[in-house]
């Protein structure tokens, strides 16, 4: 369940729109040290499947 809270914290990070109680009750929750990890693992993983994306398309057009 931890990993899950700290999925949805990186995932409204990445949109920007956040209350701030909202987030501080997070904050309150969960590991940081683990926080940076979860964020890299998604941003590597969002990076990915556009680059996938791209060269699917790429590939269709030709």
């Amino acid at each position: 369940m931890n990993l899950l809270k700290m999925t949805r914290i990186v995932l409204w990070s990445f949109f920007g729109v956040r209350r701030g109680a909202a987030h501080q009750a997070d904050m309150a929750e969960v590991k940081l040290p683990l926080l940076p990890f979860v964020a890299v693992a998604l941003a590597t993983g969002f990076g990915a499947t556009l680059f996938a994306l791209a060269r699917l398309a790429v590939n269709v057009a030709h």
